[in-house]
C-alpha cells in the first residue's frame, strides 16, 4: 500500500484516541507515511511516571494493528526500531491484504465501549474459561498477566495502603488510589479538597476489608520481565489486548498503576507474591451492575 484513503485515516486515528492513557493524556503522536503508521511518545510531561506513559503508548500501538487488521491489512510491527529516535515507539507497516478474524472484527467494535469501571462490580463470578481468554490474550514475549489468588488479596491490600502518612501528604496518590478503595468505605470515609479538584479519600480502609473486598473480584497482575522500555511497550499492548476481549465478553474493568510507582512497592507486592520479574500494573474485571450498566449504555449512547 502506498498511500492511506481518507476513511483509513479517519479509522486509524480513532483507533489510537480510544485507547487508554494515563490521567487521559494520550502522550502520543500518530503519523502515517506510504504504508507506515508511525507511533511517537510525546515528550513534555512531568507530573505522570514515564513508564505509565510507554505502556499508554503501547495500549495505543494495540488498537492500530487492530484497526489496521480491521481495514483487512496484513501487518508487520517493529516497537523501537531506531535507537536514533528514541522517541519512536512502532512502526506498523501494511504488507498486504488479509481477511481479518472475526475475533479481531469483534475487538475492533469493543474498542468503542471501552471505558474504566471505577465503582462496585456486580456480586456474579467470572466464568473460568473467560478469565483464560482474557489471560491468553495477553500472551506476549516479555509481559505476563498473572491472575491473582483468593489467598494472595491480603498482599496486594498491603501493598495498596503502604504507607499511609505518605499517601495523606499526595494529593496525586491520593486520587488515584481513591477509585480503588472508594466504593469499601463508609459514607463519609471521604472529603473533597476544594471545589474544582477531584474528591480524595482521607481515611483509609482497614486492611482485612480491603483484602476480603479485593477477593470477591477478579484481579489481573500485569509483570514484566524488566523495565526496559520495551518491555513497557508490550504491557501496554498486553493489557489493552485483555481489556478488550473483557469488553467483547460484556465485562467491565479498570485499570490500577500509581500505587505500585510509590517508592518501592511494586517490589514489595513482587516479594510477598513470589513474583519473578516487575508487577506494572492491575487489572480488576467483573461484571457490571444494572444501575451502572445502564449508565454505561447511556454514556456510548452521547
Amino acid at each position: 500500500m502506498n498511500s492511506w484513503s481518507l476513511s483509513d485515516i479517519e479509522v486509524v486515528s480513532r483507533a489510537i484516541v480510544s485507547a487508554p492513557s494515563v490521567h487521559d493524556t494520550q502522550p502520543w503522536d500518530l503519523r502515517l507515511d506510504g504504508g507506515c503508521a508511525e507511533v511517537t511518545e510525546r515528550r513534555g510531561f512531568t507530573d505522570t511516571p514515564r513508564a505509565d506513559r510507554v505502556i499508554s503508548c503501547g495500549a495505543g500501538v494495540a488498537n492500530v494493528e487492530l484497526a489496521l487488521r480491521a481495514l483487512g491489512k496484513k501487518i508487520e510491527t517493529d516497537l523501537l526500531p531506531d535507537p536514533r529516535r528514541r522517541d519512536l515507539v512502532a512502526t506498523v507497516r501494511a504488507v498486504g491484504t488479509a481477511t481479518p478474524s472475526s475475533t479481531e472484527l469483534r475487538l475492533f467494535s469493543a474498542m468503542a465501549r471501552r471505558r474504566s469501571h471505577r465503582e462496585a462490580f456486580a456480586d456474579i463470578p467470572v466464568p473460568a474459561e473467560t478469565i483464560a481468554d482474557i489471560v491468553a490474550a495477553a500472551e506476549i514475549e516479555g509481559v505476563r498477566a498473572r491472575l491473582l489468588a483468593a489467598d494472595e488479596a491480603p498482599a496486594l491490600a498491603d501493598v495498596l495502603l503502604y504507607s499511609p502518612d505518605r499517601v495523606r501528604q499526595d494529593p496525586g496518590h491520593q486520587r488515584d488510589l481513591f477509585p480503588w478503595t472508594s466504593h469499601w468505605l463508609p459514607q463519609g470515609g471521604h472529603e473533597s479538597v476544594d471545589a474544582i479538584r477531584p474528591v480524595v479519600t482521607r481515611g483509609v480502609p482497614d486492611s482485612a476489608r480491603l483484602a476480603a473486598a479485593i477477593e470477591s473480584e477478579t484481579v489481573l497482575v500485569f509483570v514484566s520481565d524488566t523495565q526496559e522500555s520495551i518491555d513497557l511497550v508490550r504491557t501496554g499492548i498486553a493489557v489493552e489486548r485483555a481489556w478488550l476481549t473483557a469488553v467483547d465478553a460484556r465485562l467491565g474493568a479498570s485499570i490500577l498503576s500509581h500505587p505500585l510507582r510509590v517508592d518501592d512497592s511494586a517490589h514489595r507486592l513482587a516479594r510477598r507474591l513470589d513474583m519473578p520479574g516487575h508487577p506494572q500494573l492491575i487489572l480488576r474485571i467483573g461484571y457490571w451492575g444494572m444501575r451502572n450498566f445502564r449508565r454505561g449504555e447511556r454514556a456510548a449512547a452521547l
